[in-house]
């Protein structure tokens, strides 16, 4: 972005400062206080749902990529276990099972 183009977006945006005022000068003139404070009102609700919204969308990608994150470590894991040999996988599942605790119920009871 060069100078010339941040003076025309700011000129833009003057402009359009500038006409949303006078419009809401010249309603406020020819309805009342009461179109204003509609206005007021209309603009406080419409920006509170704006902004709760935004926060959701961001505990959403949030919550997201950390669960991409999880998947993804979890492919690594399946991607090394599936380039070991065969003999090796089952003696790591049966290390896993052996001190596994046992919390079935005993027979008998």
């Amino acid at each position: 972005m060069t100078n010339l183009d941040a003076l025309l977006a700011a000129g833009q945006a003057l402009t359009t400062t500038h006409t949303a005022v006078d419009r809401l000068i010249d309603g406020g003139l020819c309805y009342g206080p009461g179109m204003l404070l509609t206005a007021v009102g209309a603009t406080a609700w419409y920006s509170g749902r704006r902004i709760a919204e935004h926060v959701r969308n961001r505990a959403d990608k949030r919550r997201y990529a950390a669960r991409a994150v999880r998947l993804h470590k979890v492919a690594d894991r399946a991607d090394a276990i599936l380039t070991m040999p065969e003999y090796l996988v089952t003696a790591r599942l049966e290390d896993h099972y052996a001190t596994a605790p046992n919390h079935a119920q005993e027979e008998g009871r």
